[in-house]
């Protein structure tokens, strides 16, 4: 008895392990908040006041691994206006080409460590009023790839070796989600 229990606590273990190593996958996402402790928040947000002065913070997380390079592309929508990129002060310093909406490739002196969040850059942006009180619907703020390439990428250090990255999607105005009250015969009704 005590040999089947501890066959059967094994197998799920080992499905908790499996099941954690895929959710491990490194991404680049847009944040509209940062509390000042290497935490991100939020990656929807309604349109701000015309004018009005936004914050956005680029992560690359899950890269597992130490950085000593990285590159991507940021397509923003009619609602929010890029200013700049401003970059981390960092030991050692970093070489960056390029901008985010053109494409920015960024180059560490000293490798960042990528088992953490890392803070790529931080955009100043403006609220442009194109937003129309969110009544256009949903506004995406993608990241992409360098140009001519597909994805973004980072590059490991000591190696060099290049690895894609999923570039994720944030919302202005993602606007509410649809709902419709039913029953759970209802909802079996579908299926059937």
């Amino acid at each position: 008895m005590k040999r089947a229990l501890a066959g059967v606590l094994a197998i799920a273990f080992v499905g908790l392990m499996a099941a954690g190593a895929t959710a491990q996958v490194p991404f680049f996402q847009v944040y509209f908040d940062d509390d000042s402790n290497g935490s991100y928040g939020e990656t929807q947000a309604n349109c701000g006041p015309v004018n009005g002065q936004q914050n956005l913070y680029l992560v690359l997380l899950n890269a597992n691994t130490f950085v000593a390079a990285l590159d991507y592309k940021i397509s923003f929508p009619a609602g929010i206006m890029w200013l700049q990129d401003n970059y981390p002060e960092l030991t050692g310093g970093t070489l960056n080409i390029g901008t985010s909406p053109e494409g920015n490739a960024v180059a560490y002196n000293l490798p960042r460590n990528g088992f953490l969040p890392i803070l790529v850059i931080t955009i100043n942006s403006l609220w442009t009023g194109a937003c129309n009180g969110c009544a256009d619907g949903p506004q995406p703020l993608v990241v992409g790839g360098y140009p001519g390439k597909t994805s973004p990428t980072f590059i490991r250090w000591p190696d060099i070796a290049e690895f894609g990255a999923v570039g994720m999607t944030s919302l202005l105005c993602p606007g509410p989600v649809s709902t419709q009250s039913t029953t759970w015969g209802g909802v079996k009704a579908l299926y059937r």
